[in-house]
């Protein structure tokens, strides 16, 4: 059913769940899993007055998703990693659509009822509203819960 599964990351270790899950819909399909890192751009500072800032950043993203994608690739599982500069939601709309992605597996933290509105500007919630392929967001334990 899911053929090409686009996981967007951040460079933190919270999405071991998401990539577990990836991996898992991949494999049960004969799917391809796709890694993607945006470097966020900074508005008002172009990318040549801080070109080594951005360099910098993009060359870690890559260290980090080739990490990861050492793992699916133990799995025998096709994994293709793309680091894109821009605004985070716009460029994985646009990369999910140019790439007919079947599904954007994405991570959030679980629900606050302390903080009941605290995901309503997330990323995950925005790409969810109005991406045009399914979404399936993983729930992570966020700083100070109990793990999922």
């Amino acid at each position: 059913m899911f053929k090409k599964i686009l996981l967007p990351l951040d460079l933190t270790e919270k999405h071991e769940a998401a990539l577990k899950m990836a991996a898992e819909l991949a494999g049960q399909n004969h799917g391809q899993v796709l890694l993607v890192h945006v470097v966020e751009v900074i508005p008002g500072l172009s990318g040549d007055e801080e070109r080594g800032f951005y360099q910098r950043l993009e060359q870690a993203a890559q260290a980090h998703l080739g990490r990861l994608a050492a793992a699916l690739t133990k799995k025998k599982l096709p994994v293709r990693t793309e680091i894109i500069v821009g605004q985070r939601v716009p460029e994985i709309l646009r990369f999910a659509t140019a790439e007919g992605v079947d599904l954007i597996l994405l991570t959030s933290p679980t629900f606050q009822p302390e903080h009941p509105g605290a995901g309503l500007g997330s990323m995950a919630w925005k790409i969810g509203l109005v991406a045009s392929c399914p979404v399936l967001i993983v729930k992570y334990a966020g700083k100070g819960e109990r793990g999922a």
